[in-house]
């Protein structure tokens, strides 16, 4: 199902942006490479926002839902829909901060 993976997995792309990146600032710091950072960034965004998107399909076809198990599917793909955009959300503001502040400052 499409929702499942809206639903656990990109909130937990989120919480691995947010690891990776921090586990990167060391290395990025110590080579001068402060894109590295922005493509993990760059990449989790991607793959959550494209996570997303089968969600809100389905949550787009079962609008309409006549019986009880689509409006079962329309609430739960609204529901993915609803946490993956804000996991894409707080993807985009950790890679907007980190472009803004340079995570070498001392």
């Amino acid at each position: 199902m499409n929702v499942w993976f809206a639903l656990l997995v990109v909130p937990t792309l989120a919480l691995a942006d947010q690891a990776i990146a921090y586990a990167a600032v060391g290395w990025v710091c110590a080579h001068g490479q402060p894109f590295v950072l922005q493509a993990f960034h760059a990449l989790f965004l991607a793959i959550a926002a494209a996570g997303t998107v089968p969600a809100f399909r389905l949550w787009a076809a079962t609008r309409a839902a006549a019986t009880e198990t689509a409006q079962r599917q329309h609430f739960l793909a609204g529901l993915a829909v609803a946490a993956a955009a804000l996991s894409v959300l707080v993807c985009a503001a950790m890679w907007m901060t980190t472009w803004v502040i340079s995570p070498c400052v001392q």
